[in-house]
């Protein structure tokens, strides 16, 4: 007869092989090793608007069991990335492309670069000049020396260009769309600086003052080569010196004068005086137009009482900012308005919101464009007589010598 010894002894026996096998499963069949990290080829990646570049992207340690890898973009419409870690520039501006393995993650800052348009009169030779348009920095195409380019304006990737044929004897009023004439004002005897252009909606609009002798001219606006408005009312001479179109009301900037006083500077909207800006006691010159919302800024000088001219920048009809202190004459060249903060240039200054942002002592800044917080400018320097275009106060590249026209940022598609 078994005793409960012998029972429980045998149990045992049998048992012991399990204990063992279990043993060595544990062993053979370690548990799986998590990830630890993933580390981005490249901290940041910069773009130009067409670009693409792939990253890559590791997990550690080398033997994780997870090393699947899924890619992700925090703004798509900046740029994309795909399943295998290629980024695809879509619009200016920043993103952060995340790889992620495991529940870790890598990241890489992304930068997506616009496009930076400029159209120059550049020197040839003496007396010589040849009209350029670039795209960052590199030439696009030229007019023959005959043209001469006095405004330029970049609307859906084509490059609208207003200027005058000199290659008769008299100078003719053309309209260019990129490197082709796109019409003549026929018979417009023209001043030669103030020719300017502005396209919206697919319609060229074209300003200009027009002889119309015995020391009298006449202001004038055209769309798609027909007149729609003289602004000279009663005044013996007018000119227009910036136009801006905002929907379908047509802005324009310039000055008036009555045989009497000084002359005035004036905003018209949709041919009719919308503000008068100074009164003709003193000198006054407008530069630049630029319309926000229901908001229209105007920048220029007007004279003080020692004749000097002093830079200013005017709002509606009331007085925004002086530039400058009146010692010496200055003026402001351009104004712009992003995201409710008001840009200008004045003597060799980049100011924002009436503070000076940025300067370049030796340099003149023409042009001032500012897109997602970027300020990008164009100067001129006068002992080198080269041409600089800057973003935030750092130099991007130079132009050869001559003179600034425009200068356009082109963020790609609209969000």
């Amino acid at each position: 007869m078994k005793t409960c010894n012998s029972i429980f002894r045998q149990i045992l026996f049998a048992a012991a092989p399990l204990v063992l096998l279990a043993g060595c499963s544990d062993k053979d069949d370690p548990a799986p090793i998590g990830v630890a990290g993933v580390e981005m080829s490249q901290p940041t990646l910069e773009l130009a608007l067409d670009g693409t570049e792939r990253l890559t992207a590791t997990v550690t340690p080398d033997n994780a069991a997870d090393k699947a890898l899924a890619w992700i973009s925090s703004d798509e419409a900046v740029a994309t990335v795909s399943a295998e870690g290629l980024v695809t520039a879509v619009r200016a501006g920043h993103t952060t492309i995340t790889a992620v393995a495991g529940g870790k993650t890598g990241t890489c800052a992304v930068t997506v670069n616009p496009d930076i348009y400029t159209a120059s009169m550049e020197s040839t030779g003496i007396g010589k000049q040849l009209f350029v348009v670039r795209k960052n920095g590199e030439t696009l195409y030229t007019l023959p020396e005959s043209m001469y380019a006095t405004s330029v304006f970049f609307s859906g990737g084509e490059v609208y260009a207003a200027g005058f044929d000199r290659s008769a004897d008299q100078r003719v009023a053309k309209v260019w769309k990129n490197d082709k004439v796109l019409y003549t004002l026929t018979g417009k005897e023209l001043f030669n600086d103030d020719f300017l252009i502005f396209v919206s909606g697919g319609d060229v609009y074209t300003s200009g003052y027009e002889s119309c002798g015995n020391g009298k001219s006449a202001a004038r606006i055209w769309k798609n080569n027909t007149e729609l408005y003289d602004l000279t009312g009663n005044f013996v001479t007018a000119n227009i010196r910036s136009i801006f179109i905002s929907g379908s009301d047509v802005y324009a900037a310039g000055g008036a004068y009555d045989g009497t006083a000084k002359n005035r500077v004036k905003v018209w909207k949709n041919g009719t005086v919308l503000h008068n800006l100074t009164d003709g006691m003193r000198n006054a010159v407008v530069y630049s137009l630029f319309v926000s919302g229901s908001d229209v800024y105007t920048a220029g000088y007007e004279n003080n009482e020692n004749d000097n001219r002093v830079a200013k920048v005017w709002k509606n009809d009331k007085l925004l900012y002086t530039l400058s202190d009146g010692t010496y004459s200055v003026y402001t060249d351009s104004v712009c308005v992003w995201d409710g903060d008001v840009y200008a240039t004045a003597d060799g200054i980049v100011w924002k919101n009436g503070t000076a942002l940025y300067s370049a002592p030796g340099s003149y800044f023409l042009e001032v464009s500012v897109r997602d917080g970027d300020v990008y400018a164009a100067d001129w320097r006068n002992k080198e007589s080269s041409i600089k275009i800057r973003k935030n106060d750092k130099e991007l590249y130079s132009l050869s010598a001559g003179s600034i026209i425009k200068i356009f940022v082109y963020n790609g598609p609209e969000r």
